[in-house]
C-alpha cells in the first residue's frame, strides 16, 4: 500500500465530516411562520334534508334505533332527518327471540333529490351497525 497510514485516516475522516455536514444542512428542519392576519372561512351549516324510510325485519324486534345525527326513529317506517351529503347512518336492533340464527334488517331510504338507497344490515345475533351511503 502505498502513503503514510495516518494521512489516509485523517483524509477518511475529513471526507465523512464533509458528508455529515451536507446531510445535516439538507435535512434541517427550517421554521416558516405563519401569516398573522389570515382567517379561516367560517363552514358551510349544514343542510338537514328529511327523508322517508321503511325497514324490513326478518324476525320480530324488541327494539329498534335508527339514527342518522338528529332525532333517532323507532318505528319500521317513517321520515328520518338526514345532515349533509354524506350522512352516516346507525342501526341498532334487539330481537325478541334470543335464539342462535342468522338474521337481517333491509333499510330503504329515499333522500330528496337522489335516487333510492337500500342496504342490508345482517347479523347473527343483535343488530348493531352503520351504514355510510
Amino acid at each position: 500500500m502505498r502513503g503514510s497510514p495516518l494521512l489516509r485516516t485523517l483524509i477518511v475522516l475529513a471526507a465523512l465530516l464533509v458528508t455529515g455536514l451536507a446531510l445535516a444542512r439538507l435535512t434541517h428542519s427550517r421554521s416558516v411562520q405563519a401569516p398573522v392576519d389570515k382567517e379561516e372561512p367560517a363552514a358551510a351549516p349544514v343542510e338537514i334534508k328529511k327523508a322517508s324510510f321503511e325497514l324490513f325485519l326478518s324476525s320480530t324486534a324488541k327494539e329498534i334505533s335508527l339514527d342518522a345525527g338528529a332525532a333517532p326513529a323507532t318505528t319500521l317506517s317513517g321520515s328520518l332527518e338526514v345532515p349533509g351529503d354524506h350522512p352516516v347512518i346507525s342501526l341498532r336492533v334487539a330481537w325478541t327471540d334470543n335464539s342462535p340464527g342468522h338474521r337481517f334488517a333491509k333499510l330503504r331510504l329515499e333522500i330528496p333529490g337522489k335516487p333510492t338507497l337500500e342496504h342490508v344490515f345482517d347479523s347473527s345475533g343483535d343488530i348493531d351497525d352503520i351504514w355510510e351511503p
